[in-house]
């Protein structure tokens, strides 16, 4: 149900980047170009759970042992429950105890993984001053969003302006990917990245968002 994370460290590194991280400003430099990116990819980080969402869709949001919330199935047995609260568990980034006859390097190896997947950007400038955008999510194995919003900010010599999808409901997918031609634009080495109000919905109830200010992509606009 979980992808491996090779350390903490690492996902430590990415939540420090994402609260340090501000939004980017409108590139001014228009002397050199600058090559297409084909695509940039970084986490969907996790913010806690909407329980109006998870209540609609049968689950209840319950208070763990060790005290961190965690969205379960209601009515569920002993077995879902313990494996609900592991699923928070990484979401949340708390290391798990060790099962038994494991190490527990090996059990935090096995679970440890506090993204809920990978949001991705690529911006490309096709000519006529203007240039193909293409972004989404893709969740981790066995979740679902049934609702997202994303937008996506653009910048060249003439400023900052923003491309939006959604809000919508995504019926229960584990991935989404849009595509926008934004013409109009400025002769300019720009700029594109997602913005930190996009985000993803799961029927767990569960709240996902791109690191904001982590996926960007530079372009020459001609």
């Amino acid at each position: 149900m979980l992808r491996k994370l090779a350390t903490a460290a690492a996902a430590t590194a990415l939540a420090a980047s994402a609260l340090a991280a501000t939004a980017p400003v409108a590139a001014a430099d228009t002397a050199v170009p600058q090559p297409s990116v084909d695509r940039i990819e970084v986490g969907m980080l996790f913010k806690g759970y909407d329980k109006a969402v998870a209540e609609a869709n049968g689950y209840a949001i319950k208070t763990s042992p060790q005290g961190f919330e965690y969205s379960v199935k209601k009515n569920a047995t002993e077995a879902e429950d313990a494996a609900a609260q592991q699923l928070a568990a990484a979401r949340w980034g708390i290391k798990p105890a060790a099962k038994p006859g494991h190490d527990v390097a090996d059990d935090y190896s096995d679970y440890y993984n506090p993204q809920c997947g990978t949001a991705w950007l690529s911006g490309n400038a096709v000519g006529n001053l203007s240039v193909d955008i293409s972004t989404g999510f893709t969740l981790n194995p066995n979740q679902r969003a049934i609702f997202y919003y994303w937008e996506v900010g653009l910048s060249d010599s003439g400023g900052v302006s923003h491309q939006h999808w959604g809000p919508a409901g995504l019926l229960e997918r584990q991935s989404w990917k849009g595509d926008k031609h934004v013409p109009g634009l400025s002769p300019s080495n720009g700029m594109a990245w997602v913005e930190s109000t996009s985000y993803a919905t799961l029927d767990d109830g569960s709240s996902c968002y791109p690191a904001p200010g982590a996926v960007i992509v530079h372009y020459a606009i001609f």
